[in-house]
């Protein structure tokens, strides 16, 4: 029997993978038998054709009504989506990532270069650590609204241009990173690869990329909630709380001091603890 094609976001075609569905069933937190009933009830709803988007849809669907809580990791793309449609919030996430691997962080902070002054997103900055020498990194946050836009060479240059800039004034800034929440393309890749800049963006680098940062640490942010609306993410982004382990954490009087209703916080809760339990 021919395979089934599946038609991929760019126009082109390939022949249908369900091991990719099983493994991002299981970095989303179901273990290989729930990973194997959802990709068996998810044949059902296979037909030529079919695009990648409406697979992980339904995959997604079916999760959702067997584990709540896996259904919202295995939508993490999604929830990054949902930090737009600006950049601010994503900058404010990638901050906060970073402090999960001990770094600390400022945000939108202007720096004066040796020509001119520059508004970082982020400068990170860690103490030495076994195995790793002490560093100071800015980092440009390129937020797109759509899964499907790529981060492109342009970004990468304009990223490089402006550390040249600000380490001729800041010999202790010793790295650059651009973060995105989508993809790269090739140029970028191997543009970064040349001058040696950093890059952190959806399955890239394989072993760092955004989703393994998040998923290493449970470091989830809080737009992955499925029921927080946008007053509240609002609310909650301004009180500094992008994370859900940021909202496990804040205690009943912030958040009721931020605006949130008795049942907004049960809600939410219930939902941070389905995302954060390894049963959810």
């Amino acid at each position: 029997m021919a395979p089934i094609m599946v038609l991929k976001a760019d126009g082109s075609s390939e022949p249908l993978n369900l091991e990719k569905v099983r493994e991002a069933l299981m970095r989303a937190g179901a273990n290989k038998g729930l990973a194997e009933e959802v990709v068996e009830s998810l044949q059902n709803h296979l037909r030529p054709g079919i695009t990648t988007t409406e697979i992980y849809q339904q995959a997604f669907s079916i999760l959702r009504e067997m584990r709540p809580g896996a259904a919202a990791r295995f939508a993490l793309k999604t929830s990054l989506l949902r930090l737009g449609p600006d950049g601010y919030a994503f900058e404010t996430f990638i901050g906060s990532l970073l402090k999960g691997r001990d770094y600390r962080t400022q945000l939108r902070t202007i720096v004066r270069g040796r020509c001119i002054s520059h508004e970082i997103d982020v400068i990170a900055a860690r103490p030495a650590i076994p195995g790793h020498a002490a560093t100071k990194a800015i980092i440009e946050c390129k937020f797109h609204n759509s899964a499907y836009m790529r981060c492109h060479a342009p970004s990468a240059l304009y990223s490089w241009a402006r550390y040249l800039d600000v380490r001729g004034a800041n010999p202790d800034i010793d790295s650059v990173w651009l973060a995105t929440n989508t993809k790269f393309t090739t140029d970028t890749i191997q543009y970064a690869d040349c001058v040696g800049l950093k890059l952190m963006g959806w399955s890239f680098p394989s072993t760092e990329s955004i989703q393994v940062r998040i998923e290493e640490n449970r470091l989830y942010p809080i737009t992955i909630l499925r029921s927080l609306d946008r007053r509240t993410f609002n609310a909650l982004h301004t009180a500094g709380i992008i994370m859900v382990k940021e909202f496990q954490a804040a205690s009943v009087e912030k958040l009721r001091g931020i605006g949130l209703s008795e049942r907004e916080i049960e809600r939410l809760g219930l939902d941070a603890k389905a995302v954060m339990s390894n049963k959810g």
